[in-house]
Parts: structure tokens; C-alpha cells; sequence
């Protein structure tokens, strides 16, 4: 399953990153049928499936040398690799927003590896709304940030579904700003779909 890319025509740190996904062959089967449905306007946003390499420190020893895990997961992410992004990637029940405050291709970016997470203060805002500030996940030397707060996946998510413009600052950086097209529901419905969420990490069900 590994390496599986579907392209649709439209638009606390380290133990966030150790749930793994498990996807069903019935759901890898029915997306060649869904991406049929997806058919669109511009490839803004692109869905994959990889290996998540991620490099921490040996828990046993603090002298040992870093140890690499490996994690399936399943990503919605921008596939412009010049300007920043977002990904989307959800395991096991819940669903996490990542952020990329400088242009980088993040599927490259997340198959290279993640070194170990620290925390860092970030501030988003969506379209006009009042600024949010919080300790996000810092994740590697791309600038990759991923959300703590489950109420920022989904705020975040909504903006990228509908369209809008998302601002980021992250403390010692320029703010970066991502417009984002209204997107297409077929695509957007079958990612929630394939991760399968728990209730209340569902961001369709969010107000």
C-alpha cells in the first residue's frame, strides 16, 4: 500500500506521532471510483498514503543513539511545493493538521523523516476572524508544525474545505498566508470517509 497517491482534479509531542492507522483494502479499493467522482478544477489539494519515518531519542538511555520508527498514515495535503502548505493526516480514530510556514513539498518533506517533536508557540487566523495562539509541535528543520488542539484541526480544516485565507506566525518567523480555493466535497467526504473518525475528532461535525 505504501507509495499509493490519489490525485483529485479539485480543489504532547512525540505521543501524537506513535498512533498508527489501519486501512482496509476495501477502502484502497474504492478510491480509483471516488477520484472518478472528485474529477475537477485544479489539483490544489492531493490525497497519499506513506510510511511516516519518525527520529527520537532511545527512551532507555540518554546516551544511546536516535532511533527511527516507522507509522502508516494517511495525508490530504497542498501539492504546490513552492509556496507553504497544510496536511492533513489522521490515525487511529483522530485527525491532526500540519502546517509548513516556508515553501517545501510535504509528502517529500514527511517521507525524509521527522526528527523529534519540541514544543512552539504559533498564531493562525482564518479569513477575519480573532487570532489564535498556542503551543503547537514543532516537527523538523522544514518548519512543520502540527496542531495540539483538536478545536484548530478542525477550524483549519473547515477553512480548507470551503476556502478562505489562513495567516501563520510562528514566534522568530514572518507571517505566511495560504489562499485557499473552495474545494471539492467529493474529495474532502471520501478523506473522512477512509480515516474513519472517532465523534468527536470529526471536524464536519464541529460548528
Amino acid at each position: 500500500m505504501t507509495g499509493t497517491r490519489e490525485t483529485f482534479m479539485r480543489p504532547a509531542g512525540l505521543g501524537l506521532l506513535l498512533c498508527v492507522l489501519g486501512l482496509l483494502s476495501a477502502g484502497v479499493s474504492v478510491a480509483d471510483e471516488r477520484a472518478d467522482e472528485a474529477a475537477g478544477a485544479d489539483g490544489f489539494w492531493e490525497m497519499s498514503d506513506l510510511q511516516l519515518k519518525l527520529r527520537a531519542k532511545n527512551a532507555t538511555s540518554a546516551y544511546s543513539m536516535p532511533v527511527t520508527r516507522e507509522m502508516e498514515t494517511l495525508l490530504l495535503h497542498t501539492v504546490d511545493p513552492d509556496r507553504p502548505g497544510i496536511a492533513f493526516r489522521c490515525e487511529k480514530g483522530h485527525l491532526y493538521v500540519l502546517l509548513a510556514v516556508r515553501p517545501v513539498d510535504l509528502e517529500k518533506a514527511l517521507r525524509e523523516g521527522v526528527r523529534r517533536p519540541r514544543d512552539w508557540q504559533l498564531t493562525y487566523r482564518v479569513d477575519d476572524s480573532e487570532p489564535v495562539t498556542e503551543d503547537w509541535v514543532s516537527m523538523s528543520n522544514n518548519r512543520l508544525f502540527m496542531a495540539r488542539e483538536f478545536a484548530s484541526t478542525a477550524a483549519i480544516f473547515r477553512v480548507a474545505r470551503n476556502g478562505g485565507a489562513l495567516e501563520v506566525t510562528v514566534k522568530g518567523w514572518d507571517p505566511v498566508t495560504v489562499e485557499m480555493p473552495e474545494s471539492d466535497d467529493a474529495l474532502f467526504d471520501y478523506y473522512i470517509e477512509s480515516c474513519d473518525l472517532d465523534p468527536d475528532n470529526n471536524p464536519n461535525a464541529e460548528g
